[in-house]
């Protein structure tokens, strides 16, 4: 049975509009932080494993990603449903959950999600989405080569490229990256283009 960790949003959440208008109303009169969240999502994060941002400048990270949680745990969003409930259809060893985003309104959405995770972790738990998987992983007494990672950008996959199986390092087609995105760094069966197809792509 396998492993499964899963990226929150744009895989299991619905905050893509939600996500642009929160960082385009944070942008607005605040240069030193600018984000270009379509930028974002397509390119290496700068505070992954082995980062060299300074102190001040991840507590600035910090700070920002709070405001944003806080911003969008106000607006509200809704869980992709069909996929969680394709989820929850499978016979899994573990699943987990890591993110980028603020713990603020990811723990409150999976608390009401009905799935079985053994992990939550958000940027509070640490910056670094390899670092947490690694944690993950030694939690489950596995390898990272024994786990599938399901995420939506480009970001991840810049991220995570060398470092989960190439097998097991999944997009899918409804995030926030599309799927013409998504295929200039993973092969066409690498990429999930519905959540029905989830059994499917785990039997292969």
């Amino acid at each position: 049975m396998p492993n499964l960790i899963f990226d929150f949003d744009g895989v299991l959440a619905d905050t893509y509009e939600v996500t642009k208008g929160t960082q385009t109303k944070m942008n607005v009169g605040n240069s030193e932080a600018f984000i270009d969240f379509d930028e974002y999502i397509i390119k290496k994060p700068n505070h992954t494993k082995n980062h060299t941002l300074t102190t001040e400048e991840m507590k600035k990270l910090v700070s920002r990603v709070n405001e944003f949680g806080t911003f969008v745990h106000q607006s509200g969003f809704v869980l992709f449903d069909d996929f969680v409930q394709e989820i929850k259809k499978l016979k899994v060893t573990n699943q987990a959950v890591v993110s980028s985003g603020s713990q603020i309104y990811i723990l409150p959405a999976l608390a009401k999600s009905g799935l079985e995770l053994t992990h939550v972790l958000a940027f509070e738990d640490h910056h670094s989405k390899e670092e947490k998987i690694e944690l993950i992983c030694r939690d489950w007494g596995i390898e990272v080569s024994e786990t599938y990672y399901f995420t939506d950008t480009l970001a991840d996959v810049y991220e995570l490229q060398n470092f989960i199986h190439p097998d097991k390092l999944i997009g899918v087609a409804w995030g926030y990256c599309s799927k013409e995105q998504l295929l200039t760094e993973l092969k066409p069966e690498n990429i999930l283009n519905s959540p029905a197809d989830l059994p499917k792509l785990l039997a292969r």
